[in-house]
This record gives structure tokens, sequence and C-alpha cells, in this order.
């Protein structure tokens, strides 16, 4: 009997213990409003709707006694896509999405043989930022405004636009599957333009430093090498921070570095970028139909960006090539909250001469006392260069973010000659640092805020020290320093998905001096100096109105205040894109734009003459404030992975001088104010095959200055004009291989020649003919690179990259540049200043990225 009673007790256990567990509701689609009241008797809870709210809202819903009441109201969003809202302890409230309230989204792109797609680029049109998927084809995004479009794009499928509203939770991560097609829709929206990785949408190209593949003559990216592949810029003396965009001289583009304003961008005087490729995420460069929020330069703009989202694992990578070495690090310090991102790169060239940088230090010492030094004698040259950056990013909340940046780059040269009486030491130092904060806020109403504050300081700082028996006889020098600090508020708010409107203040306080002095230890002579303050006010305002596929306007304005000049400028801007058709449109910009800093080209202080341009600031005498104005007409067509575009242009830059626009008058020195008249255009055509692309663009450029009383008032050449130039580039890719050759062929620049040479008397006497009357030989070029990326092991997440270029494949010996002078000493002799291009120069490069 006890034994009987015991085996009841346990099955009556047995049967609450599994009634405890069984289910409460199940309901397939059964109307939300019958489902309310049992859940409002399972959890004690109340919920409160409009009745039209949830009419013919049909749900599918099953609960037991262990399931929780969130998991209830996800899967409740999800099906009726309505917010269930908890506004009191016990109390909920069913209402409809409004464009205040945000969701996450995420999902998995594929193919059509449902196989993930990587680096997709997935563009928010709310918030108007960008993603790209992983290697699983995943994308994330939080904090998404409910029903804005979602636009998905890639070469080669067609392009798929979703709403905010089919994702609602991060529980429905959804599948979505690209099609294949030749006839792209979304390359009217995003064009690959030159090759993967850079993209022209607007007129602003685009380049995404982590995804472009291989360039000709490259083996590692390169900032500003990469946009003298674009038409319409050239690099007279083949360096890459020479960029003449469309007839302006380099100092009139506006390069930015988070925000900074950067006064040196060269390395290895020019040769090289200043930037560390690794740690950029992109580069904006528009040519034409800038925004409004940029000011203070009339030509290009550049502007880089680094990585802004924090890193949510340990990332970097580490390299050399045959003139430098370089390491990157990107670390959390705080899971998903702060991440720091710091890098370092210096030249060995001090330490180890390689083939490539004897290539480039043939190229760069030419005609100056280094290359002319017997070898034979005591000489020394101690060269290099440096540059070192750190990015902090910290999500203080999920609407605010702080950005501090810092930047710093070095060159350092140090030569030292001697004979038996005498000491030579020849001592450049030049040196661009920046800091930058900013605090960026958005709001789920479409408004977005960023306050941001820069520093930046550069230094140029040369020597030229005459000794004897170990005492200074005489010492000339240059210095050059700039002092630039500002903050801006920048306000951007979407009233719609078409209509956007932006607008801020910004503050520039910039202190520019320069000096050329002659010491010695009986006397100062100050042969040149100039110290300057100027204040630079700016508001702008600018509205952008977009139709997909269809229409596109941005009208902007902006006033410059340069307070201590007491001159205004109202600076107009419009750009205009019509869609005709799938393939084809039509666009059209104008653009008035001011400068008051730039450089002028000094007299030569010795024969090193490697660093002769100095920054200055407008002022009410000798150097107005550079004002200029561009128009232009241009379409493109795009249609079976064919692409052509055509630009037309016409600039207008006044108030230039003599100095500013890099003239020297060959015959007299003195100051000449003008003005230049630039007009030209660009084709550019690209063919797309599978594994194989080729682009070719042809540009034409007339560049005519007028000084007064200089060539009795009549037009000239510009000094820098390359009438047609012709870009041929082709990109090869097999397995882990990427090839890459270009060829760039131009006519030769514009030079005065001179017509006899009178060495009768005590000073050479030189007879100049027509100024820029006479052009240098045809240029041309082959550049060759080919990289191999592989891993040790299939299963590892470091990867590994072996890279080759060969400059100047079969070794074309090119003129740069020709120049006429006589020496500076008493007893003066005739030179003539050729300068020779590189010739052949190979490079290696090794990188591993973890």
């Amino acid at each position: 009997m006890t034994r009987f009673f015991c085996v009841c007790i346990f099955l009556w256990n047995i049967a609450v213990f599994s009634q405890e567990k069984a289910t409460i509701i199940d309901a397939k689609n059964y109307p939300l409003s019958q489902i309310i009241p049992s859940l409002e008797k399972q959890f004690n809870v109340k919920f409160s709707y409009i009745d039209v709210t949830i009419i013919n809202k049909l749900v599918s819903l099953q609960t037991n006694t262990e399931t929780s009441i969130k998991d209830v109201l996800d899967s409740l969003e999800q099906q009726s896509k309505l917010k269930f809202e908890v506004t009191g302890e016990n109390f909920i409230t069913i209402r409809k999405y409004s464009k205040k309230d945000t969701v996450t989204v995420c999902g998995y792109i594929y193919n059509e043989n449902s196989e993930p797609l990587e680096k997709i680029r997935v563009f928010f049109k709310a918030s108007r930022t960008n993603i790209t998927t992983n290697e699983k084809g995943y994308f994330e995004n939080e904090e998404i405004p409910f029903n804005s479009a979602i636009l998905i794009s890639a070469p080669g499928f067609r392009q798929k636009v979703l709403n905010t509203s089919e994702f609602v939770s991060k529980n429905n991560c959804i599948k979505i599957y690209l099609t294949n097609t030749i006839e792209t829709l979304d390359e009217v929206v995003i064009q690959e333009y030159l090759t993967k990785g850079i993209t022209q949408n607007k007129k602003v190209v685009n380049i995404d430093l982590k995804d472009i593949e291989i360039l000709p003559g490259l083996t590692e990216p390169d900032i500003l090498q990469s946009v003298q592949l674009t038409p319409g810029v050239n690099s007279p003396f083949e360096t890459a921070s020479g960029l003449y965009v469309r007839g302006s001289t380099p100092n009139q583009n506006l390069v930015l570095w988070n925000g900074i304003k950067t006064y040196h961008q060269g390395h290895f005087f020019g040769m090289l970028s200043a930037f560390n490729p690794y740690v950029v995420k992109e580069i904006d460069f528009s040519k034409s139909g800038v925004s409004a929020k940029y000011g203070d330069r009339i030509s290009g703009v550049i502007d880089i960006k680094t990585e802004n989202e924090v890193a949510e694992h340990f990332t970097g990578g580490a390299g050399f090539n045959m003139i430098n070495a370089d390491a990157v690090v990107h670390a959390p310090i705080i899971k998903d909250k702060v991440s720091l991102q710091v890098s370092g790169r210096r030249s060995y060239t001090d330490l180890l001469e390689t083939f490539t940088y004897k290539k480039f230090a043939d190229r760069v010492f030419q005609n100056t006392t280094i290359a002319e030094t017997n070898p034979l004698n005591e000489a020394t040259n101690d060269f290099f260069y440096g540059d070192y950056n750190a990015n902090l990013i910290a999500n203080i909340s999920d609407f605010d973010k702080i950005e501090a940046n810092a930047l710093y780059s070095k060159n350092d040269l140090d030569f030292k000659r001697s004979d038996d009486l005498m000491s030579f030491n020849d001592h450049l130092i030049t040196e661009n640092e920046g800091y930058n904060l900013s605090w960026k806020h958005k709001s789920n109403n479409g408004l977005k805020i960023k306050t941001s504050g820069y520093y930046t300081r550069y230094l140029l700082n040369y020597q030229f020290i005459t000794g004897a028996s170990g005492s200074t006889i005489e010492t000339e020098s240059k210095k050059n320093s700039v002092k630039d600090l500002g903050a801006a508020l920048d306000l951007t708010y979407s009233l719609s998905d078409n209509h956007t409107v932006l607008g801020g203040y910004q503050f520039s306080n910039n202190t520019i001096k320069y000096a050329f002095v002659t010491t010695t230890p009986t006397y100062e002579l100050i042969l040149d100096q100039d110290d300057r303050l100027l204040n630079t006010h700016a508001i702008y305002g600018e509205y952008k109105y977009e139709a997909p596929q269809n229409f596109y306007l941005s009208v902007g304005l902006r006033l410059n205040n340069y307070a201590e000049l007491d001159k205004s400028f109202v600076e107009p801007r419009v750009f205009v894109q019509k869609n005709l058709s799938k393939y084809w449109e039509v666009n059209a910009t104008g653009e008035y734009r001011s400068q008051a800093v730039s450089q002028i080209r000094e007299s030569v202080v010795s024969d090193l003459s490697l660093e002769n341009q100095v920054w200055t600031l407008a002022n009410k005498e000798q150097f107005p404030v550079i004002t200029s104005y561009q128009f232009t007409l241009g379409s493109s067509f795009k249609k079976n992975k064919w692409y052509f575009d055509v630009d037309t242009y016409y600039k207008q830059i006044d108030d230039i001088t003599s100095l500013t626009a890099g003239f020297i008058n060959p015959i007299d020195n003195t100051y000449h104010n003008g003005e230049s008249r630039v007009y030209g255009i660009d084709f550019f055509l690209k063919k797309h095959f599978k594994n194989y692309k080729t682009w070719v663009s042809y540009s034409y450029i007339n560049t005519k200055n007028k000084f007064d009383g200089i060539n009795n008032n009549e037009s000239f050449p510009g000094n820098w004009n390359i009438e047609h130039t012709v870009k041929w580039s082709h990109f090869y890719k097999i397995n882990n291989f990427q090839f890459s050759l270009g060829w760039l062929w131009h006519t030769g620049k514009a030079f005065t020649n001179v017509a006899g040479v009178d060495e009768s008397g005590n000073l050479v006497l030189l007879d100049f003919g027509e100024i820029n009357g006479n052009n240098l030989p045809i240029y041309h070029r082959l550049d060759f690179s080919a990289i191999y990326d592989f891993k040790i092991k299939s299963t590892s997440n470091i990867k590994y990259r072996l890279g080759l270029s060969v400059l100047n494949l079969y070794d074309r010996e090119n003129l740069l540049n020709r120049e006429f002078r006589t020496t500076n000493s008493l007893n003066n002799r005739f030179v003539n200043s050729d300068i020779v291009a590189l010739g052949i120069t190979p490079n290696i490069s090794f990188r591993v990225f973890w």
C-alpha cells in the first residue's frame, strides 16, 4: 500500500510539472485583437492602443510559462510592423512607427548561387553612411530611422533598394540575393571609375584605400599619385605632391587630413606622399563643383579621412619597401566604446642606400651641390623622412561620437662637404604637424551636429653654413613657418529622403612668417622678411535635392570675411545633374572661390635649391586675395561595361602675381600683378571585361597668363602648361595575382629660351627670347606593377602581400624642366639648369596584415 501511495505521488508530480510547461497560447494567423486579452492575463500587463491601429493585423504566436514578455513583443513587432513600447511597469502601448523611431538593420547578401558577397557597399540614405559586408556577406547598422531607404549596389549586380521597415528588429536578419546583370542600374548612382576601390559619384572621386586594386607604377597605395591618374591632373616634375589641377598650382589645392589643413604633403622633396596610406580609410577628390563647406583654396579639394569606427578586435599591419618601413595598429580600448589607431613610417635611407633610393636621389639632387660634389672629397649626405599618426575614436552614446586625431611628418637633410680650406653644410628641415578634436551628434529627427577644432603647424628651416678651421664664416638661412588655429560648427538636416540642408560657421586664425637672413660674426643682413596674421570668418549654407536615378541639384553659398584685410567675398556654388536615360546623364557646375594664403617662389639662397617655395598671406599692398570662378559642362554614358565621360571647363583666376603664379620673369624679378585664363576638355573611356579592364583618358588644357608690365601686357602660356596628355592603363587579375600597366604621354611644358649669351664683360648677360615661347620635347614613359596576395595557413587571419613595380620600364630619358640663369657669385657664370626625369626605377615591397 505504501509503495502504491508513493508511485501515485510521483506520477502526480510529473503531471503537475508537465502542466507548468504546457502551451498557454497557440495561435496561427489569429487577429492581434483576439490574442491581446490572453497576453494580458498571462503576463499581468495592460495594452493600450487605438482600434484602427491593430485592425486586420494577423499574427502567429506560441507561448508557455517560460516565455518572456520581451520575446513576445519582439515577435509581434516583426509580424505586425507596429511599435510595442513599454510605457510603465505593466503598461504597453501599441502604435505605428514614426520617423523618430530607429531600428537595427542586419542581413546577409548572396549572389544567385547562394554564395556570400564580401565588400558589398550598403548605403543608408537617411544617415548618408556606407558600410560594407564581411566575408560572410553580413552587414549590420544600428539606430537607422524607420521607413528610410537602403541602397545595395555593386558592379556586375542589379541595384536593390530596401526599406528599413523590412527589418524592424535585430533578430530579423534577412537574406538578400543580388542578380547578375550586364546593364547595371546602380552605375547611375555609384560608378567604378578607374578600378575597384575608386568610384565617381556626382563628379567626386572617392578612393577606398582598403579596397583599391593595384595601379600602374605602385606596389603600395599612394594617395596623391592615385589622384594623378584622373584626367585633368598633371605633375610636371613627376612628384606626388606637385598636383596641377586644371591649370592651378599645387598651393591652390585644399588638402585636409581629418579636417586638418596641411601645408606640406610630400616626402623626399615631393617624390612620395607624406600620408601613410595604410592609415587612411578613404579620400574624396573634387576638381569642380565643390561643396560650400570647403574654403581657403581655389582649386582641387583632397579630403583625406582615417578610420572612424571603433575597432571590434585587434588589427594592423607592417611592411617595407626599398625606401621606408612602417607599422599600423588599431586596438580596442573599451569594448564597443573606445579604440586607438597608431602608426609610424620612417625611411632608412640614412642607414642603407638601395637601388630605388639612388634612382630617386639622382632625380632629386641633380643640378645641386650634392650631385656635383667630387666623391673623392669628404662629403656626407644624411637624409631621412618619417610620419606618425594617432586616432582616438570614442562612442560615448548611441548618438554621440568623439574623435581625436594627430599627424606629424618630417624631412631632414644634412649635407656636409669640405676641402683643404673650407667646409660647407646644407641643413634643411621641413615639418608638418596637426591636431583635431571633433564631436559628432545625430538625432532621430534627421539632424546631425559636428563641432570641431584644429591646430596645424608647418616649418621650413634651411641653413647654408660656410666655415673654415672649425669656425663659422657665414650662415645663409631661409625660414618659413605657418601656425593655423581654427574651429567649426557644421549642421546637416534631412528634410526628407530627397531634401537635405546643411550649413555652418568656420573660423581660422593664421600666422605666417618668412625670413631670408645672412649672418656673419660681425653683422646680420636681413634680405627679406614678413610676419602677418589673418583672422577669417566664414558662414555657409547649402541645399541638396536628389531624386534617385533622375535628378540631382546642389545650391550653396559661402561668405568669407578676411578681418585684417577688411574684405568679404560672397561665393556661390551650384551643381546640377540630370539623367536623360538609364545610361546617359549630363551635368554642369559653377563656382566662385577666394584664397588668402599662397606660396611665392623666392630667389635661390644657395646652389642646393630644393625647397624654393614659401607660404605667405595676402596683404593690402603686394599680395591681393586670389579669386577664381569656374564653369564646367559634362556628360557620361554607361552601358555593357563601357563607360565614357567628357568634361569641358573654363576657369578664370584673378589677382595672381608673378611670384604667386610660380613665374619669374627672366628679365626682371620685380612684382607684377596679373590674371590667368584656363580652358580645356577631359575625355575618359573605360571597358571592363571579366578579369581585365582598360581605361584611357585624353586632356587638352590651354593656360594663358597676363601680367601688367610683362610681354607688352599681352598674354603668354603659363609656366606649367601641358597642352595634350594621354593616360592609358590596363589591369588584369588572375587568382591571387594582380597586374597593372600604364603609359603616360604628354607634350612638353613651356619654357623661355635664351637667344644669346654675352660673356665679354665682367658679368654674364643673357638675351632671352619670347616668354614661354618654346616647348620641351614630348614626354612618355611606361610603368608596371604586380602584387601577389597569399596566406601561409588557409585558416589563418594573417595575410601577406608581395609587390613589384618598375617606373619608366623602357628607360626613356625625359626632360622635365629647362631654366637658364647666372650664378649669384661675383665671378658669375652661365648655367643651363635642365632637370631630367626618373630613369628606370624598380621597387619591391612586402607587407603582412593581421
